[in-house]
């Protein structure tokens, strides 16, 4: 019983994303109900995942925010904020890593947190990017903004896959919760006489 309440409790809390627009999909692919991958579907998406992980780092490492605000505080905070960026797609690519090797609730769950945590800290960047203390000069606002939509893009094309992965998990959370009701009802049963 506390069992299912926790899988039930993990499930919701997964399902509620960091930000509204993670739990959407974009026009073109509609899916209304949960979507179990299979292994190969899975393991597609992981690499599909770690591919994207990888090419925003490169992304996110070439930008030069400390460059970019007149004010040292804000400054700093811009490259803390990066960093944090930086740091959430590590360890994200750990948990792929782990992922590949094994499918678990746990590491399914570590990794969407990581992804809310790596959706947030971009949000966070981009915002940070738009301030008008950051954007300063007109040479400075255009980088600055040039920054923005690429953080914007990273933001928004980690949000389908955000989505995507909610929807295996609260489907392997389904399944997992199926097999244990299922193993509690057949150790209820009395056995049948012969």
């Amino acid at each position: 019983m506390i069992r299912e309440l926790i899988i039930t409790a993990f499930a919701f809390l997964s399902a509620v994303p960091a930000f509204p627009h993670t739990s959407q999909l974009p026009a073109a692919q509609p899916r209304s109900a949960l979507h179990l991958m299979n292994d190969s579907e899975f393991a597609i998406f992981l690499k599909h995942l770690d591919t994207y992980m990888l090419r925003s780092q490169a992304q996110l490492k070439k930008m030069d925010v400390k460059s970019l605000s007149l004010d040292l505080q804000e400054s700093n905070e811009l490259e803390r904020t990066q960093n944090r960026c930086l740091q959430s797609l590590d360890n994200a690519r750990d948990e792929i890593q782990k992922l590949s090797q094994k499918q678990t609730l746990k590491l399914d769950l570590f990794l969407l947190i990581d992804l809310n945590e790596l959706a947030r800290n971009l949000d966070a960047l981009d915002q940070g990017l738009v301030n008008p203390v950051t954007v300063g000069e007109s040479s400075g606002a255009q980088k600055s903004l040039a920054y923005a939509r690429e953080v914007l893009g990273i933001d928004t094309a980690l949000a389908t896959d955000i989505s995507t992965f909610q929807h295996h998990y609260l489907a392997f959370t389904g399944v997992i919760d199926a097999s244990l009701a299922q193993a509690d009802h057949d150790t209820s049963e009395p056995p049948t006489q012969k």
